[in-house]
């Protein structure tokens, strides 16, 4: 393989006049954003604004257009069989809080006037965005909230989750992929074991939608998120599948004219489908880029790509599993063992605090996450404070990882040197 991405060209950033020097490493947090999606957003907002929700015209006509033309795009990328299963949002987290007070809470309501009591599942290794909003529910309502264990490997332990299911847990939420450990949960398997009592899913694919093929039909569970800026595309838009049929049941966690079919000072009427969700004024040009980074994506061809970033993980964790000081949050040799690497680890530096290699890393031009991750629970679970966090975008090369290796060993020599002195 090269030392350098064949896509690397595509990125400005990397530019003499911005920051040819990056070595960056923070894909987990999120993508650099390719010119092609940069220059799609601007040419829209200069050539082609209006708003979707007014009355018809040559434009806002166009505009409705290309809304459920984003959907038909979404839809196809993550093997949804309906445009209409499609709800835009402001990212993964705005997801969860759709369904949490639109789905979730509605049916604890009504458990709650029978005398009834209901139960959420999670799992330990949720990013916190998966975490608060159920908690929200829990001390409104007095719900319990149960942790499903992971394995030693650190994916979900299905076997000692079957237990936590039962009759009264209304829904099962947890991550494709933890932004920690970095591995695919068996997700086709945890859907099927909730289906079989009953019980809906949801999946935050925030880490996971672009590495994992997902197909929302194949996997079939009933929501599924994730955030334009973990695919390339701009901040600020996200995307929430809902299973047609619960998307008819379920209500709207947000209120206003965007949703409206017709209104008066008595009571209103609402559209159908995923507008009824969208309350406002859709966020057209993030809408706009999320579609050219699939677009973007779709050309380089998702297979070249991830069979990329296949070879690069092999080298990247490889080359970690060399340095004598490295202590994975998951064991190495485990680690070792998977056909398919995570293009992201979360490791520690044998008696080095993290921050003062992440100091020293940025130092050097290396830019990756130190702390909990937004996954503090988990960190408690692993009775650890913080991690390093390497991960890997389609814009690093060898060459990226040698620098890392490089900056870490040097990193370990000055800390010894100094603890000797």
């Amino acid at each position: 393989m090269s030392n350098l991405s064949p896509w690397k060209k595509d990125f400005s950033i990397f530019v003499p006049q911005a920051q040819p020097y990056l070595c960056y490493l923070d894909t987990a947090a999120t993508c650099l954003t390719p010119k092609h999606v940069a220059e799609a957003m601007f040419h829209y907002q200069c050539y082609s604004h209006a708003n979707s929700h007014q009355e018809k015209d040559q434009i806002n006509s166009s505009e409705i257009d290309k809304l459920e033309q984003a959907r038909e795009k979404v839809a196809c990328f993550i093997g949804a069989q309906q445009r209409q299963s499609i709800v835009f949002n402001t990212g993964a987290t705005d997801g969860v809080n759709q369904v949490a007070y639109g789905y979730v809470e509605p049916i604890i309501v009504a458990a709650l006037k029978k005398g009834q009591h209901c139960n959420i599942v999670i799992s330990a290794a949720e990013h916190h965005s998966n975490i608060l909003a159920w908690q929200r529910l829990v001390k409104a309502y007095q719900v319990e909230l149960r942790i499903a264990p992971l394995a030693i490997d650190g994916l979900i332990d299905i076997a000692r989750l079957a237990l936590l299911l039962d009759e009264n847990t209304c829904i099962l939420a947890f991550s494709h992929c933890s932004n920690v450990i970095g591995k695919m949960n068996p997700v086709e398997k945890i859907c099927q074991l909730a289906k079989s009592k009953g019980i809906a899913t949801l999946i935050d694919g925030a880490q996971a939608v672009l590495r994992s093929h997902c197909t929302v039909a194949t996997i079939d569970c009933d929501f599924y998120v994730f955030s334009a800026h973990k695919i390339y595309g701009p901040t600020g838009c996200g995307v929430l599948y809902v299973k047609p049929d619960i998307l008819r049941e379920m209500l709207p966690s947000q209120w206003g004219a965007g949703m409206a079919k017709n209104v008066n000072y008595k009571e209103s009427e609402f559209f159908s489908g995923p507008s009824r969700f969208e309350s406002s004024t859709p966020n057209m040009a993030s809408i706009v880029g999320l579609v050219e980074a699939i677009d973007y994506l779709n050309d380089l061809s998702l297979k070249e790509i991830n069979l990329y970033l296949d070879d690069l993980a092999m080298y990247m964790h490889k080359s970690l599993s060399e340095l004598a000081f490295y202590r994975p949050v998951v064991d190495k040799k485990i680690t070792l063992r998977q056909a398919k690497m995570s293009t992201l680890v979360s490791f520690q530096c044998q008696n080095i605090h993290c921050q003062d290699v992440a100091s020293l890393l940025r130092s050097e031009n290396i830019a990756l996450s130190c702390g909990n991750h937004a996954a503090q629970p988990l960190h408690s679970a692993l009775a650890i404070e913080e991690t390093l966090r390497v991960s890997l975008g389609i814009y690093n090369g060898y060459a990226d990882i040698d620098k890392l290796i490089a900056s870490l060993s040097h990193c370990h020599q000055m800390m010894a040197l100094e603890d000797f002195v």
